[in-house]
């Protein structure tokens, strides 16, 4: 499920694996006592032109060389995905059981999303009940939303994620999913590498988790966390580690390459390097390139501002391209407002590397979606 409350005993190790566009991220933690300590990652760089996404025996392949670098027999995994079908968005109900409303987004998701999604796996989360006040102070993380198990709804595109609802009368309802052929070749995949999924959540959920998980002193004050991925953004509005709205747009950090290798006529590769280098007349053509996704973050931003009556107060971004200051210093002017980097694995105990410290330390901005479906099982 997506935003799964897990009543059941917390495991003690837990193996994330994070399946993005581009790469696939895997960590390993070990909770003792109040300390988690990150004993094992990989990150491992997918071909540049898959097949069909999570099909085909060279994709599972890739899965099991990514777990096969890990020093650990563990192979039960919780597993959060990126895919181009993925949903996020707000709907809302009478004040009745969330089990009912998961019922009834079965039987009848186009009356309350305003399209069908029988095609979906699908879950919903109580954000507020119906007779709570919209403005009182949220508590806890958004539970992980298991894509893989629970057949419920969602979407993000449209300014509807605001509900209309003013009095409080209704229960409003995070509700995400992604198709089912996507989700169904992913878990066959995983099984032919000999990983047991536990769960399959989205990355969207999973990175709000890992925020949550290390950023306990943020009660009342609204931020906003951009995830960056390859092709894949998500911009989720949250309040004391509650997403109050979450977007999902198809643009990354593959897009700001590509462009760069049109303009200059380098081939990918290439267009990589220049991008991470980031000379002066590179970051002319960052500004270009990463214009729509500024769009689309000061848009929603004031969308928020003028419906809540709520004031952001900061912007954090994690992904690749948030590893990159000049980047997030581009993104933070176009914008109007400074974006800071969220390094998700600082909040991990990583001295076990001793002389590796500072290489996992910098691909941390990379690694929050694996370490937040992981810590979310601990936690």
């Amino acid at each position: 499920m997506l935003f799964h409350v897990n009543k059941r005993r917390k495991p003690d190790l837990a193996l994330g694996i994070d399946v993005g566009a581009s790469q696939i991220k895997a960590v390993l933690i070990r909770r003792q006592q109040d300390t988690f300590e990150l004993l094992e990652y990989a990150a491992h760089a997918l071909p540049a032109t898959p097949a069909k996404a999570y099909q085909g025996p060279e994709f599972a392949a890739e899965l099991q060389k990514t777990v096969d670098t890990l020093k650990t027999s563990e192979r039960r995994a919780y597993v959060t995905i990126s895919c181009s079908s993925a949903m996020v968005c707000q709907a809302e109900f009478p004040p009745v059981p969330i089990e009912e409303i998961k019922s009834a987004l079965k039987l009848n998701s186009a009356g309350y999303l305003r399209r069908d999604f029988s095609s979906y796996y699908l879950d919903a989360f109580e954000l507020r009940k119906g007779s709570q006040d919209p403005r009182t102070k949220a508590k806890g993380s958004a539970k992980p939303v298991d894509a893989a198990k629970t057949k419920d709804a969602t979407n993000t595109k449209d300014k509807e994620d605001k509900p209309k609802d003013k009095d409080g009368a209704k229960t409003i309802i995070l509700v995400g999913g992604a198709n089912k052929e996507e989700v169904d070749a992913c878990r066959e995949a995983l099984t032919t590498a000999k990983i047991k999924p536990q769960a399959i959540e989205l990355a969207a959920v999973s990175v709000i988790n890992a925020f949550h998980f290390s950023h306990p002193e943020i009660k009342d004050d609204v931020v906003v966390l951009v995830d960056i991925g390859a092709r894949m953004t998500s911009v989720n509005f949250l309040q004391g580690g509650r997403p109050l709205i979450t977007r999902i747009m198809h643009f990354g950090g593959a897009q700001i390459s590509e462009y760069i290798g049109q303009v200059l006529m380098l081939k990918p590769q290439e267009a990589e390097e220049e991008k991470r280098k980031m000379s002066s007349p590179v970051q002319e053509l960052v500004k270009t390139a990463i214009s729509p996704l500024a769009r689309e973050i000061r848009s929603s931003i004031d969308f928020f501002e003028r419906q809540n009556d709520l004031h952001v107060q900061r912007i954090y971004a994690c992904g690749g391209s948030a590893s990159s200051p000049p980047a997030l210093e581009i993104l933070g002017e176009a914008v109007g407002t400074p974006v800071e980097c969220w390094n998700a694995v600082e909040s991990l105990d990583v001295s076990q590397f001793n002389g590796g410290t500072r290489r996992v330390l910098s691909l941390g901005p990379s690694l929050a979606a694996a370490v937040g479906v992981a810590v979310a099982r601990l936690s």
